[in-house]
């Protein structure tokens, strides 16, 4: 639902997963000298179960030296909680979108 335009003109990092010439999933990435925000985390269908989204996290973590990465995400989304939690983020809070989608946000303290 995101118009093209938004991504031209964005600031953010983008990351591709490629596998056999596809693009499988993709990483969007705001980051400065402590804070790397993960903006949004999308794998496409065909590709669930793969450990796209753990890899591209991953290479997040390792891409940006940051002492906090947040992220968000629906709190119905028992995948993407799930992957978040079993690579160390917890869960800051839970709040309810002017559109009624009750979303919850991570945190994960750098390594440094």
């Amino acid at each position: 639902m995101r118009p093209i335009e938004n991504y031209l003109e964005s600031e953010n990092d983008f990351f591709g997963y490629f596998e056999n010439g596809e693009l499988a999933g993709v990483i969007e990435a705001n980051h400065d000298d402590s804070h790397t925000a993960i903006n949004s985390l999308v794998v496409h269908p065909l590709f669930f179960r793969r450990g796209i989204a753990k890899t591209l996290l991953l290479f997040v973590f390792n891409k940006f030296n940051s002492d906090l990465f947040t992220v968000e995400t629906g709190i119905n989304n028992k995948p993407a909680t799930e992957l978040y939690k079993k690579l160390g983020f917890v869960e800051i809070k839970q709040w309810n979108t002017e559109l009624g989608i009750k979303k919850v946000l991570f945190e994960k303290r750098g390594e440094n």
